[in-house]
């Protein structure tokens, strides 16, 4: 039993709004205690041969409603959490439904029959306990601490699998495990002119944990990468990663979400100042963020302020990176008008300050910088069955403390979207634009846009296609730089059954630069499969 709603909203009231950790502390205990949210779907439903699950005489506003004939299968419409009525019937063994669906009835409202196959609509409402569309609670809880970088709302409606993930049950928290084992062959692996071939194997291993509360929310995350390469071990990865995200409902319309987070891994090849040869840097980034969100009917302000940490081990054939190693602070403001809850438009600020270890790189010059980013987009919600996420454009700049170095500034294009433009095809855009600093000598920043867009298929009921290409420009600040990426990708993936799923990854990598032996060209191949719950 709850205790009463008076004593709860006090003691919401008294608790810090800031002290995200220490409150989440005090509200487990109830949170715990709290219906869960997969309640709304029977684990078990038994009904007689007799029944009539379309109908209910108790309710006379049912009674009233139009129905589809007989053999008719009734349309989901929108605000309806209710599955089909083949959704909920426990098949009799024994008995399989051939053929294609009856037509309407004469005289009858054809817009009340859904006229897909069975298996048609297998394709998204597969089982009671996968929802269909818009109806997500376990994996849209804590989801706007910084859209930017931690929204994963697209993801969900883009993925298109014909299976969602269960879960284990662990007391008020659901357990979602996930294994992978890959093997990939490279014709480059070193990423340079001339080519080297090379093949590894690859173990992938994420685990996430995710309240289930009516109200607050915290969320555990963490993920490890390790591969084996066969002629080039400098290319070997032993990355991690350990996330915690928190919300707390202060109020109805008010909220405050956190995320910490510490992230290992290994420098890519192409990345900004990424050594060419020899070993590769260790990165580690430590990560803090806190939002304060509160709304005023239709408009919504959110604060924002984060903290990164960010070291690099030595790489090459003895560079210390010392002069790499970044403390970054952040804060912005967004506004937000809803005119309904798939369409809102917003305006956001933000500034940064960066600041260096060393005093000064190589060309004696330092690179500390404060930078300032203005965009204003749309935002289409996150739990739409037609578009879900947000676009935005702005400027952005950042200025160097030092005089030697001229600012470093451009238009700011951000996207990350997912379109399903019919029920077996989505789109997702994706773009990018971020100003980094370089250590390059003369040079104070590059600025770095990416634009892709990805496209998945259901081919059949258990095989889905997806294609992606994506083109990545950077260009260097007062010297004559710039490099270019163009990489496309074609993955097959197989769900075998709700646990498992074999997939084939293809990807052509194209990258050109205007420096000598600085292009080259890659082909790798992955071949795995999935475990997960």
């Amino acid at each position: 039993m709850f205790p009463p709603p008076s004593i709860l909203a006090a003691t919401v009231r008294l608790a810090p709004v800031l002290a995200l950790a220490g409150l989440l502390l005090v509200t487990t205990e109830a949170a715990a205690q709290a219906p869960s949210l997969r309640g709304s779907v029977p684990d078990v439903l038994t009904v007689s041969q007799d029944e009539d699950l379309t109908s209910d005489a108790g309710d006379p506003l049912l009674d009233d409603m139009p129905r589809p004939g007989a053999g008719e299968r009734m349309t989901v419409v929108d605000g309806d959490l209710t599955l089909p009525e083949e959704r909920t019937a426990i098949a009799r063994e024994g008995i399989v439904e051939v053929g294609e669906p009856p037509a309407p009835e004469d005289g009858g409202d054809a817009t009340l029959v859904d006229s897909r196959t069975q298996e048609e609509a297998d394709l998204f409402t597969t089982a009671l306990d996968s929802p269909p569309a818009g109806f997500d609670p376990l994996l849209f809880q804590i989801e706007d601490i910084d859209p930017l970088r931690t929204d994963r709302r697209p993801r969900r409606l883009f993925e298109q699998e014909p299976y969602d993930p269960i879960g284990i049950r662990v007391g008020s928290f659901v357990y979602f495990p996930e294994v992978t084992v890959a093997g990939e062959t490279t014709s480059n692996v070193l990423r340079q002119s001339p080519a080297r071939d090379d093949t590894s194997v690859e173990l992938l291993t994420r685990a996430r944990l995710v309240s289930n509360w009516n109200v607050h929310a915290l969320e555990f995350n963490a993920s490890g990468l390790t591969s084996f390469h066969n002629d080039f071990p400098s290319e070997n990865d032993a990355a991690w990663n350990v996330e915690a995200r928190g919300r707390l409902d202060v109020s109805r319309n008010t909220n405050v979400q956190g995320l910490i987070a510490h992230d290992v891994r290994q420098e890519g090849r192409s990345a900004i100042d990424a050594a060419q040869f020899g070993d590769r840097a260790v990165v580690a980034a430590d990560t803090a963020d806190l939002t304060l969100n509160h709304r005023f009917n239709r408009l919504s302000v959110q604060l924002r302020g984060g903290y990164d940490d960010i070291d690099y081990g030595p790489s090459g054939t003895g560079n210390s990176n010392a002069d790499r190693d970044t403390r970054v602070a952040t804060e912005a403001i967004r506004t937000t008008w809803q005119f309904k809850p798939s369409f809102s438009i917003f305006g956001e600020i933000e500034t940064n300050q960066r600041r260096y270890n060393v005093a000064a790189v190589a060309d004696g010059f330092s690179r500390d910088s404060d930078g300032q980013r203005f965009r204003a987009g749309v935002d289409f919600g996150s739990t739409g069955r037609i578009i879900r996420g947000e676009f935005s454009l702005g400027h952005g700049s950042q200025d160097p403390s030092d005089p030697g170095l001229s600012d470093v500034d451009g238009v700011l294009i951000d996207a990350n979207v997912a379109w399903r433009i019919s029920e077996p095809t989505t789109l997702r855009f994706l773009a990018r634009t971020d100003l980094y600093d370089t250590n390059t000598a003369g040079s104070a920043g590059v600025v770095s846009r990416a634009l892709g867009v990805e496209a998945r298929h259901v081919l059949r009921r258990h095989l889905v296609a997806t294609a992606g290409l994506t083109y990545t420009d950077q260009d260097y600040d007062d010297v004559p730089i710039r490099e270019s990426e163009v990489r496309s990708s074609l993955l097959l993936e197989y769900y075998v059954n709700r646990e498992w799923t074999v997939f084939s990854q293809w990807e052509h990598i194209n990258y050109d630069s205007n420096l000598p032996d600085n292009s080259w060209v890659a082909n790798d191949l992955r071949v795995g499969a999935r475990w997960w719950q």
